[in-house]
């Protein structure tokens, strides 16, 4: 993509906002490098932010990236780059400084004596922090001896990365980026040491990564998710060694007492970093017949959770159980698990084993009831979302049981409670008899108008439509499209509504646009375009379309953002 490709698809607001930070000099530095990637400082309100634009003939699409917080698709630091590169005569290249005839800084380096730039390096390393710390990372070596420990070695080198980026005992977003781009030079090592098969190395490298990552992550700002992404991909790369290649059993032993450390430590679950680490942690101990320390664990974290409130509670004594189940079955131990199931079946999901385990005996009778209770339990604890998702089995096992009357019953019930899945009406409408269908939906239609919904009653206006679109009740549908008075309402339903309605819509069109058109600003005039665009489909809409046009701008002659908008329509 050509960079003015890339400025093309730049919303209007955020370039306008771009060309201003172009124009006012807030472009502070802009360089290109030998691979085509352009490095910029652009000042902002709250600071300077480090923007990184690659646009060029060979690519499908523009990579770009901004260290502000911006949560847009793309900001006005990166627009104000793109309009500065797209007009680089315009401003000082810093690649380019001095005259056109001196060497580059890189040819310099190349032409230097070995003890000359050796001399400098070390002058230059007396006075230069960051300079230290690169040199550190590059030519430091880890203990070379086959399956040494290194993690200590990798965690002194990661700990300092994070140490750099350090200010006051907190990594802000900016800084925080920079720490991941060297974090993750560590993450590239591990892929090179995996695939040369030194798997002892690309371990080392992985476990220090998520130990210090974790600490790192309670005192950074990682609204990015850059480090707790590393941590994740670290733990894939130890699962990949364990589950994927042959280690060693020396490797195997170290990588599972590693394990057993880091689980100890709730840092994980609490930065939640951890849902791979666990389950992990169980994995390795059944395959290395580990089992007693992994009962052991869990049973020590089910006592710590006596004494914790809430969700939390619940969800993680769920878990362990589960997976201590997982551990007594694959040894064969299926009474102990089976009592554990039994003993906790309000936990929707050990109720769901039950169930399935009837439904495999052929006894569905007891699978219903099974239900049945889950939803009582369900409701009691005020979990509507499990409440459905069991009336959600249920129905499954009426329509499995060929259970008709039921079926219908629970179908219409669902719909009633979840009204914006038209799925339950349309099973509602199969299973009902033709003869007295419409006296049935008329019915349900005006129970849900009648609907409490909170501090509202009735349906909405979309879950209503879509009963109208599924009934082809097209009068009903014109008449509460067009009772909104909302433009955007009238343009969603227009192609169920343009066959029957096409005089009545164009005077709603002509009537809305008209009050939309009584507001001022860019946006507005742009969303009138797309309002005349969408009039105009209709039939007999352009002409009217186009009068409406001239009859604005004839109205609003002090707009010229109008009249320039509506210039892109090309009906003259």
């Amino acid at each position: 993509m050509k960079i003015q490709e890339l400025i093309n698809i730049i919303p209007f607001e955020i370039l306008q906002r771009g060309q201003n930070y172009f124009d006012n000099g807030n472009i502070l530095q802009l360089n290109q490098s030998s691979d085509g990637i352009w490095y910029a400082e652009v000042e902002g309100n709250y600071g300077n932010y480090e923007v990184e634009v690659k646009a060029d003939n060979n690519s499908e699409s523009a990579d770009y990236y901004c260290d502000c917080p911006y949560d847009g698709a793309i900001c006005k630091h990166v627009a104000a780059v793109a309009l500065a590169i797209n007009e680089e005569k315009t401003i000082a290249i810093s690649s380019n400084d001095g005259e056109a005839d001196e060497e580059s800084w890189e040819q310099l380096i190349k032409n230097a004596k070995p003890k000359d730039l050796r001399n400098f390096m070390l002058d230059f390393g007396v006075k230069n922090q960051d300079f230290r710390h690169q040199i550190k990372l590059t030519f430091s070596k880890p203990v070379s001896v086959e399956n040494a420990d290194n993690i200590p070695y990798y965690q002194n080198q990661i700990n300092g990365i994070f140490d750099n980026y350090d200010y006051r005992g907190f990594i802000d977003y900016r800084s925080s980026h920079k720490a991941m781009i060297d974090i993750n030079k560590f993450l590239i090592m591990v892929d090179d040491y995996y695939s040369k098969g030194n798997l002892n190395e690309a371990f080392c490298i992985s476990a220090a990564i998520a130990m210090e990552g974790v600490k790192a992550i309670q005192y950074m700002d990682d609204s990015s998710g850059e480090c707790g992404g590393a941590i994740y991909e670290a733990f894939q790369v130890i699962e990949n060694i364990l589950n994927n290649s042959k280690p060693s059993d020396e490797l195997k032993e170290r990588i599972f007492n590693w394990l057993y450390e880091q689980v100890q430590n709730s840092d994980y679950r609490n930065y939640g970093v951890g849902d791979s680490l666990e389950p992990l942690f169980f994995d390795t101990a059944a395959s290395l017949k580990q089992m007693d320390i992994a009962y052991k664990f869990i049973d020590e974290k089910i006592i710590e959770l006596d004494k914790e409130d809430g969700w939390s509670k619940k969800y993680y004594l769920e878990s362990y159980l589960g997976q201590k189940i997982n551990l007594l079955q694959s040894e064969g131990r299926t009474a102990e698990a089976d009592n554990i199931i039994d003993s906790y079946l309000h936990f929707e999901k050990f109720r769901q084993i039950r169930v399935e385990q009837a439904l495999s005996a052929n006894n569905p009778e007891e699978a219903e009831q099974l239900i049945l209770d889950g939803i009582k339990i369900a409701q009691q604890d005020d979990a509507p979302s499990t409440v459905h998702q069991w009336k959600d089995r249920l129905l499954e096992l009426y329509k499995q049981q060929k259970q008709a009357f039921k079926y219908n019953k629970l179908a219409r019930e669902l719909f009633i409670e979840n009204t914006s899945d038209i799925k339950y009406f349309k099973i509602y409408k199969q299973t009902s008899s033709k003869d007295s269908w419409e006296e049935k939906r008329d019915k349900l239609i005006a129970e849900l108008n009648n609907k409490k919904r909170g501090y509202y009653s009735g349906i909405s206006l979309d879950d209503l439509a879509k009963i109208y679109i599924e009934e082809q009740m097209i009068d009903e549908l014109f008449a509460i499209v067009c009772s909104s008075n909302s433009i955007d309402t009238i343009i969603k339903y227009t192609n169920h509504l343009k066959l029957k309605f096409p005089a009545e819509l164009l005077d709603y069109y002509k009537a809305a646009i008209e009050i939309q058109a009584e507001q001022t600003g860019r946006n507005v005039y742009v969303s009138l375009v797309h309002y005349l665009k969408q009039m105009a489909k209709l039939k007999g809409g352009l002409p009217a379309a186009k009068a409406l046009k001239v009859s604005l701008l004839n109205k609003y002659k002090k707009r010229p953002a109008m009249k320039e908008e509506f210039r892109k329509l090309n009906w003259d």
